[in-house]
């Protein structure tokens, strides 16, 4: 069983460049025709109307994944990007993409999000795409990417997020009576700490952010498990591991597609200015 977020995506990379493609995230559907791969592009489109970014902006992407996002924002501005993830995985194909495109001004490396190594005020733009509900710190993640903006630098994340808030008693109970999914979800897609836009924004403004707008998207992006779950459907596997790993994520989808649909999960973009 994955203990933390680098032993997960080291061990699901490989598959889930079968199950969602080049971007590890969730789309973004203008309609029920939308599909996967356009849906994932309109998802850092929206992401990039919050982001200031221009053709001379440098950009910390934090949690990278194999690069698709990185790839896409310098193909579109041509911006100095760094991105950074715990997944030696994902670090080695994301350079090594990078190295056979060319792209000289796109580089990863292996950091953590709470001590990346960054000198202060090195970014205009700390770009956090589905990586906050791994952190567990997310107090020292927020007080990170502040040190190491600019002044008047922007954060911008999107993320699963929890917005239905159950009273204490029906809180529990509900952890309880679906402890069995929980537990799914935590093997299918890592150990996840799934904060409300509120605690988000709270947290923000502890760091020193200010300037705070969250947006709730959920409606756009519930397609995406559908989609994940039908080319997990489709992957061929090839042994035992395989197939036991693809029948647990599609497993996972269908507890997480349930959840949004019940309003307790969403999916939101949260933007912030130092």
């Amino acid at each position: 069983m994955p203990i933390n977020a680098k032993t997960h995506y080291d061990t699901v990379t490989d598959a889930w460049t079968e199950f969602m493609g080049e971007n590890f995230h969730f789309g973004y559907f203008e309609s029920d025709d939308t599909e996967l791969a356009l849906a994932t592009e309109l998802l850092i489109e929206k992401m990039l109307e919050y982001s200031d970014i221009d053709g001379e902006s440098r950009v910390l992407d934090v949690g990278c994944g194999i690069g698709g996002p990185a790839f896409y924002m310098y193909e579109k501005y041509g911006c100095s990007i760094d991105g950074i993830s715990t997944s030696e995985r994902g670090v080695q194909m994301a350079s090594a993409a990078s190295r056979e495109k060319g792209y000289d001004s796109v580089r990863f490396k292996v950091a953590d999000g709470v001590s990346n190594g960054f000198p202060d005020r090195t970014f205009d733009v700390v770009w956090i795409m589905e990586a906050t509900h791994l952190i567990r710190d997310k107090r020292g993640l927020f007080k990170e990417c502040n040190r190491v903006l600019k002044d008047d630098g922007t954060l911008v994340l999107c993320d699963i997020m929890q917005m239905k808030l159950l009273p204490v008693h029906k809180g529990l109970w509900h952890f309880v009576s679906h402890g069995r999914g929980y537990y799914t979800l935590m093997k299918t897609f890592g150990p996840a700490e799934v904060l409300s836009p509120g605690l988000y924004c709270d947290r923000l403004m502890e760091a020193g952010f200010s300037e705070i707008t969250a947006v709730d998207i959920s409606r756009y992006t519930l397609n995406t498990m559908r989609w994940w779950r039908d080319n997990a459907l489709n992957y061929g596997g090839g042994n035992e591991a395989d197939d036991a790993y693809t029948a647990r994520f599609m497993r996972g989808c269908e507890i997480l597609e349930g959840f949004f649909r019940k309003g307790l999960f969403g999916y939101g973009v949260v933007r912030a200015t130092k």
